[in-house]
């Protein structure tokens, strides 16, 4: 697609230069990572040299051109909303798998500290989940007398933190119940705890005079055999601000707190699941075996309680 650019910017660290597209005039004065190298530069226009004011003026003069057909094409072929959310999965799944090496590197390091990890998880929320390091990010909330390592923002409201470990600590209960404290005490609803290598996530529920209850809503493993798998990158797309504040994580932590065990156990041992099952077992034997049974709901609820494993004694 022909693009109109306004000028030239350069990285601060590599001297890269680059053409600065007029959809992406929104990004001068903000921070922004190099194509090139990675490093972190503010986005400022230049003066550009001549070899490149020729080429955008002659790249201004084709996407001018060119704007009555791509628009044409814009109003015959809309994105659908999941070409959207499967292209957003696409760029999270290969932008984790650049960052994979250096977590490598810093798991594989004798004394890994927590400030890498937590530097790693920045450089992740940036690159591949789409945060903008200046104002959705902040690494210096205070509350029960600590640090929160990471909080995510919209405007002045945390709705995420994020509790980070060292590579070699596991990820206890213990752990999880100091970011729900922090997400508590922030008022915000979900809480993220990893060590890197393990990043899991929880919806937090406050309870008043009681402490919180949770819902896990995904544990994925970075640093295993299959490394950043398609479900991982799917699972971490729940955490970009377009499935937080568009409903796909809403959606997703009901959807895993109604399949949780305790309420299949409990459907399992209602009165309508317990009658469709007797129903369901007399017709089939009768298919099989020409036989009429009649079944007693309590002979079922006690032989599906042994078929589960949940017999009394």
């Amino acid at each position: 697609m022909s693009e109109q650019y306004i000028g030239t910017t350069a990285c601060d660290e590599c001297g890269t230069r680059f053409r600065v597209a007029q959809k992406d005039q929104n990004r001068i004065g903000k921070p922004t990572r190099c194509p090139k190298c990675k490093s972190i530069f503010t986005v400022a226009l230049i003066e550009p040299t001549p070899l490149e004011a020729d080429a955008m003026q002659v790249a201004n003069e084709e996407a001018s051109e060119g704007n009555e057909s791509e628009a044409e094409a814009r109003r015959r072929r809309r994105r659908t909303k999941s070409e959207i959310k499967q292209e957003t999965i696409d760029t999270i799944r290969d932008e984790f798998r650049k960052l994979h090496p250096s977590l490598s590197q810093i798991a594989a390091a004798p004394k890994a500290s927590e400030n890498e990890v937590r530097c790693w998880c920045i450089d992740a929320l940036v690159a591949a989940l789409g945060y903008d390091r200046a104002n959705e990010i902040e690494t210096e909330v205070k509350t029960l007398g600590q640090r929160v390592d990471i909080v995510l923002k919209r405007g002045e409201d945390i709705f995420l933190v994020i509790e980070c470990k060292n590579t070699r600590t596991k990820l206890t209960p213990k752990v999880r119940d100091q970011a729900a404290g922090y997400a508590t005490s922030l008022a915000a609803e979900w809480a993220v705890i990893t060590n890197g290598h393990i990043w899991k996530l929880y919806r937090v529920i406050p309870q008043p005079g009681r402490d919180p209850k949770f819902i896990e809503i995904f544990d994925v493993a970075l640093l295993d055999e299959d490394g950043v798998s398609e479900e991982d990158a799917e699972n971490l797309y729940l955490l970009t601000a377009r499935a937080v504040f568009g409903g796909d994580l809403e959606k997703m932590s009901h959807l895993v707190a109604c399949k949780s065990k305790k309420r299949i156990l409990k459907a399992l041992e209602s009165e309508r699941v317990i009658k469709a099952l007797k129903t369901e077992l007399a017709a089939t034997y009768k298919d099989e075996h020409g036989q009429t049974v009649r079944l007693d709901e309590d002979d079922v609820n006690s032989a599906l309680q042994e078929a589960l494993g949940m017999g009394a004694l």
